[in-house]
């Protein structure tokens, strides 16, 4: 194993970073991992090769091009692989010829993740599949959409472009929704012309289903139901179960399947055990937060990927095996944030107690590589000071 193709990480602080030099490591991959911030997951784990810092994708994106062009030069980097929504970026860079000779990036095309990652423009194109998506509301200006709407519902309002419930805002119809779209525009500095996309809001539990696709044709596919989220309106799962779902599975591989897809790419759905309706709410086409649950149930996604790149598709499916169902995982410094948001809220029985859940395994909390808590415990906290928040968002990370 020791003439494996060398690859590098970027967003090492985070767990899908994290994830994925886990499952690469444990196949004898050599793995690089770099990152804007010193501290983090991957840079304090035991299983790193070597270690790199880039300029923000944010607010210098020419910079950081130029940085991760560097740092695979000097690291003799064959795979490139984005931890984050950096892909697209690194995508444009691929197809400019910004990026060294022998370098592959396992990615979809420009066109294709800029659909993706439109929040509206991949909805509206579900919906036309057929895929069922939440009512959407049509509107040109904030004060049309509060006319447009019943004030007596409720409806939830996300920017084009954001990720781990940034750039989402729940209200009533009418006027309480014209003044928070308007919030919007101000807090985020939203272009209007991609004002954000509005749905009545749906009721239901999270499910996710995890994809990888080469060219087109999908070679290995898993399922989540998540069971607890960090903060209570939604967003990243800190609890969740693996289980099968053949509706919303067979509702991510249409669309995937619809788009020619290339890559990663997770789902996320909601689903209504009430009333046994789902909805397609939004494909995050990169690497997941809650990865290490498909590891942890049989599913080496970055090993999968890896052997496509490297040896085929063929080799890749050869090797995919369906997770097993019932495999639990905890994110377990997301649990804590949780709480606090939970106390936050002033539900104290909620925030202070006992869940009897008991988990299989833990996204940071590995017994043979334990400094990675650690690490993520001191990213939180140097973000918390730095920026007074543990959720924090960039300037140009939500659009």
């Amino acid at each position: 194993m020791g003439n494996e193709t060398r690859v590098m990480l970027t967003h090492g602080w985070c767990r899908s970073s994290y994830s994925a030099l886990r499952g690469l490591a444990r196949r004898g991959v050599p793995v690089v991992v770099a990152d804007t911030a010193r501290v983090g997951m991957c840079q304090a784990s035991r299983l790193t090769r070597g270690r790199g810092r880039y300029r923000s994708p944010y607010a210098d994106p020419d910079g950081f091009v130029d940085d991760i062009a560097a740092l695979c030069e000097r690291h003799r980097i064959g795979l490139l692989l984005p931890g984050h929504e950096e892909g697209e970026l690194l995508a444009q860079a691929r197809e400019a010829g910004r990026l060294p000779a022998g370098v592959s990036l396992p990615l979809a095309n420009v066109d294709s993740l800029v659909r993706v990652n439109d929040k509206d423009r991949i909805s509206r194109l579900a919906r036309d599949l057929d895929v069922p998506v939440a009512p959407i509301v049509d509107y040109r200006t904030p004060a049309e959409a509060g006319a447009r709407t019943d004030s007596t519902r409720e409806y939830v309002a996300r920017a084009r472009r954001g990720n781990s419930s940034k750039g989402v805002r729940f209200a009533r119809g009418g006027a309480a929704l014209t003044a928070a779209l308007e919030r919007m525009v101000d807090d985020f500095a939203l272009d209007p012309a991609r004002l954000p996309i509005v749905q009545e809001c749906v009721a239901g539990d999270g499910w996710g289903v995890s994809c990888l696709y080469w060219y087109g044709e999908r070679i290995a596919s898993f399922t989540h139901h998540r069971l607890q989220e960090k903060i209570a309106t939604g967003g990243t799962s800190t609890l969740r179960v693996s289980a099968a779902h053949p509706a919303l599975e067979a509702d991510a591989h249409r669309l995937l399947d619809a788009l020619g897809w290339h890559g990663l790419a997770m789902l996320e759905f909601k689903f209504d055990p009430t009333s046994g309706r789902h909805v397609f709410i939004e494909i995050n086409p990169r690497l997941w937060g809650s990865i290490d649950l498909a590891l942890s149930a049989g599913v080496n996604f970055p090993w999968l990927l890896y052997l496509a790149e490297t040896r085929g598709p063929a080799v890749a499916r050869a090797h995919f095996r369906p997770g097993r169902s019932g495999v639990v995982s905890r994110w377990l410094l997301g649990d804590l944030l949780r709480r606090l948001d939970l106390l936050r809220r002033g539900r104290l029985r909620d925030g202070l107690g006992v869940d009897g859940t008991r988990a299989h395994a833990y996204d940071d909390f590995k017994l043979d590589d334990p400094l990675v808590l650690f690490g993520e415990a001191l990213y939180y906290l140097a973000k918390g000071v730095t920026m007074h928040s543990l959720n924090p968002v960039e300037a140009g990370m939500v659009r």
